[in-house]
């Protein structure tokens, strides 16, 4: 249901975009953050080490007040990183993401240089974490879940600098030594500071 409703909007979105379509492209850096695990049974948290990200956006504007309202589709990959402080026995576990999302940002002054606020939301894209599948987890299953983000920037035409917080969920499933059927929602939140054209 969240995945139809998600999409949904993005359509709604895509359909909304006009003639007067811009682009923005930019680089992530994806500070130290936290991965949670959680089902009915247990949760752990494990910290996750630095990762760099890359996005694209196709945004229209409008103006809103004394600034102008910037809303439009985005996509994020987030290069693979690892968690750390694991224990010498376990394996490497490194994971992605590709989150999909509306955006809007609140563009404050019409000149060359204007504070922003950023907000996002949208559907993780499912990616399979195959290097968390062990003797313990059998047949493990990905899929997305929901993503959302908010931050501010500051835009000094044509770069934007953003400072971003985000958060991920994937759905895990798989069987025990015991063949008994779990499941697990996976948070992963984190800081990024983001730099970007916008053209």
């Amino acid at each position: 249901m969240l995945r139809f409703i998600m999409i949904t909007i993005i359509c709604w979105f895509a359909l909304q975009l006009g003639a007067k379509t811009m682009g923005q492209f930019g680089i992530g850096l994806d500070l130290n953050g936290k991965q949670s695990f959680s089902n009915a049974t247990l949760g752990s948290d494990s910290d996750v080490k630095t990762g760099v990200s890359l996005y694209g956006e196709i945004l229209t504007s409008g103006n809103v007040g004394p600034g102008a309202l910037l809303y439009g589709l985005g996509l994020e990959y987030q290069v693979p990183r690892a968690l750390k402080n694991l224990s010498p026995d376990e394996h490497k576990r490194e994971f992605s993401f590709l989150p999909i999302y509306v955006t809007a940002k609140y563009v404050f002054l019409p000149i060359s240089i204007s504070p922003e606020v950023i907000v996002q939301a949208g559907y993780n894209l499912p990616i399979t974490h195959k290097n968390y599948d062990t003797s313990d987890t059998n047949g493990m299953k990905v899929s997305g879940g929901f993503y959302w983000g908010m931050g501010a920037g500051i835009d000094i035409k044509p770069f934007v600098l953003q400072v971003m917080y985000k958060s991920i969920q994937s759905n895990f499933k798989w069987n025990d030594i015991d063949s008994e059927n779990l499941t697990s929602t996976n948070t992963n939140s984190q800081l990024s500071i983001q730099l970007g054209i916008r053209l």
